[in-house]
């Protein structure tokens, strides 16, 4: 049995959690994921996965294998992209997850111009606002504006973009334009109604942050619901720049509160120390900073 093929299992076992997920994936039985781990572990000595009809984990020394193994594929698979590049061009995958708003404006598109000037490359891009399971769901890259919940992966930014208030002009015909942050208190101001995601209602104000105590008879999970309701005139919403021009410059939406800037949002890569010197995580770093730099 093929030595490189078992770890390639292994790790994805590892990885997944089952050995039915690496069958589906492998289009192989579980019983052949079965047959190359007994493998490993007959060859090693030792046992690698503790498994029982409803739970598997690894052992000491199945953790210590599969962190040791997974270097081993990503340096094999590094050096074979060097090869290639300098042959050809670069090549492989990457599985790249990113917030539905910047997904859907800015990273799709610009990741459209990436693969068609790369074409031997495959992307899978996840739009997911929801925080994500690295290990199990095999992703290589992922785009926040914060920085933290992913120490196990390097973090680069990549820009940072600004966040206006805005609402419909009907929306102010009927409840009016605040002039002061403070008077945001007696407005509708749409919130995110998840956890981990902070509506940042905070003004500068010649040095001093003014954070007015907003409320909403309305939540969302969604900016671009947001956008929505607001462009209905529900309320005010806050929105990135990159997702709003068009509308501003139409006159469907009207920025707020200009002379008090709300502080920058900033966008961070994290990606797989694994793929730290690989081509395609490389020419994809060169190909943001070219193409972001107009938009964050």
């Amino acid at each position: 049995m093929d030595r490189l093929t078992s770890i390639e299992i292994f790790v994805r076992a590892v990885e997944l959690g089952s050995f039915t997920a690496v069958a589906e994936e492998k289009g192989i039985s579980s019983q052949m994921v079965g047959k190359h781990i007994r493998g490993l572990e007959a060859s090693l000595g030792t046992k690698l996965l503790n498994k029982s009809t409803r739970f598997q984990s690894q052992t000491t020394a199945g953790e210590q294998y599969y962190r040791r193994c997974k270097n081993i594929l990503s340096e094999l698979a590094a050096a074979e992209e060097d090869i290639y590049r300098e042959m050809h061009e670069p090549h492989g995958h990457l599985k790249i997850v990113s917030g539905v708003h910047f997904g859907i404006s800015l990273l799709s598109p610009l990741l459209a111009r990436f693969q068609m000037k790369y074409p031997s490359l495959t992307l899978d891009l996840v739009l997911d606002n929801q925080p994500v399971d690295v290990r199990k769901d095999g992703v290589d890259v992922i785009f926040r504006e914060f920085s933290n919940n992913y120490e196990s992966l390097v973090a680069v930014k990549v820009g940072a973009y600004p966040v206006i208030p805005c609402a419909s002009p009907e929306y102010l015909a009927r409840y009016g334009k605040p002039s002061h942050p403070e008077e945001l208190v007696g407005h509708q101001c749409f919130q995110h109604n998840q956890l981990h995601v902070v509506t940042p209602w905070s003004f500068s104000d010649k040095g001093r942050m003014i954070e007015p105590k907003v409320s909403s008879r309305m939540t969302f999970n969604s900016t671009q619901a947001m956008l929505a309701a607001a462009l209905e005139g529900a309320g005010i919403a806050l929105q990135p720049i990159f997702q709003v021009q068009e509308l501003l410059d139409r006159g469907r939406l009207i920025p707020l509160l200009e002379e008090y800037p709300i502080p920058q949002v900033e966008m961070y890569m994290f990606y797989q120390p694994t793929l730290r010197h690989t081509a395609r995580l490389t020419l994809l770093l060169e190909h943001l900073r070219e193409e972001l730099v107009s938009h964050v």
